[in-house]
């Protein structure tokens, strides 16, 4: 297969959409976090301990939902812990998110060697998987139809992404967590509490943290291994840069850089270019986004300071 018959697929199509929702979901959980002034580099350890957490719970029980709340519990619980360092213990944030990514990633050993007996993954213990929706009649429309037979998780998370715009935009929680953001000394001066909504704000990121995480392993695999996630965390946090804090964009750019996953994998099957190269897509994506967003904004800045000098 061409390579622009490639991007032109349903399956590429499909395979596109699988890889944005993880990305959407961490995306979802460093737009809330940001807004509120915190810089949530927790995401990725989330994701991974969610992932694990929501893989077990599945297993054992038997029920995929019980798997997504476990999952879902076990991200608010890494906000959690990341707000408790952050204002009791008085922690820088970035400093945390990154002590807490490195807990993460042993503690999933620890975790699966103590219940599985094994260091690497969930074969032996298989996920109950997310079951998928399919709406007949719409899934038979060429191309677009593979959005109409997806998984439960992927309809979530668009959702979310209006229920996160008209929460940040039309609630008067909303209000707060973009005031504490953008002033936390002002906010604060008018009675509100800066410590209460940045700890909402990682709750609410500790839910689509736990949502990609068992997306992964309960929709994507039917497993869960320790190097899951694969800097989706990180991918996430630029696609939220990219969309300068507006949800609908962090759509767009999450599906972006879930296209560019799904071409890194995809082209080492339909063309000549080494797999070690395109594996390096993805994260080179991420490094270019950021490095774009960095110039726009420092160009901002340049013409805003210009305006006020010629005022």
């Amino acid at each position: 297969m061409k390579i622009i018959d490639l991007l032109f697929s349903e399956e590429f199509f499909f395979t596109s959409i699988q890889l944005t929702v993880p990305i959407l979901f961490a995306s979802l959980a460093a737009l809330i976090s940001n807004k509120a002034g915190i810089v949530n580099i927790n995401i990725e350890g989330s994701m991974s301990v969610s992932a694990l957490i929501g893989a077990l719970v599945s297993f054992y029980t038997k029920s995929f939902v019980l798997g997504i709340l476990a999952g879902i519990m076990a991200g608010i619980i890494m906000g959690i812990i990341l707000a408790f360092c952050v204002h009791k213990l008085k922690t820088d944030s970035v400093l945390t998110g990154v002590a807490l990514n490195i807990f993460a990633s042993g503690f999933v050993v620890f975790l699966l060697y103590a219940i599985l007996g094994t260091k690497g993954d969930t074969t032996a213990a298989p996920s109950t998987v997310i079951p998928y929706l399919k709406i007949k009649f719409l899934m038979d429309i060429p191309f677009f139809g593979v959005l109409f037979e997806q998984n439960l998780l992927f309809y979530l998370a668009i959702l979310s992404v209006f229920l996160l715009s008209f929460l940040i935009n039309k609630t008067k929680l909303g209000l707060r967590i973009k005031a504490v953001g953008y002033n936390g000394d002002a906010a604060k001066s008018v009675g509100i509490s800066v410590a209460k909504t940045q700890f909402i704000a990682l709750i609410i990121a500790g839910v689509f943290s736990g949502l990609g995480g068992v997306f992964l392993s309960m929709s994507y695999l039917s497993t869960f291994n320790s190097g899951m996630v694969a800097g989706r965390g990180f991918i996430g946090l630029a696609a939220e840069a990219m969309g300068a804090g507006n949800p609908f964009l962090t759509l767009l750019f999450s599906f972006l850089f879930g296209t560019v996953s799904a071409f890194a994998i995809s082209a080492q099957i339909s063309s000549s270019i080494p797999y070690e190269l395109l594996n390096t897509l993805p994260y080179l994506m991420t490094i270019l986004a950021l490095v774009f967003y960095s110039l726009r904004k420092t160009k901002v800045r340049e013409r805003s300071r210009v305006k006020e000098e010629m005022k």
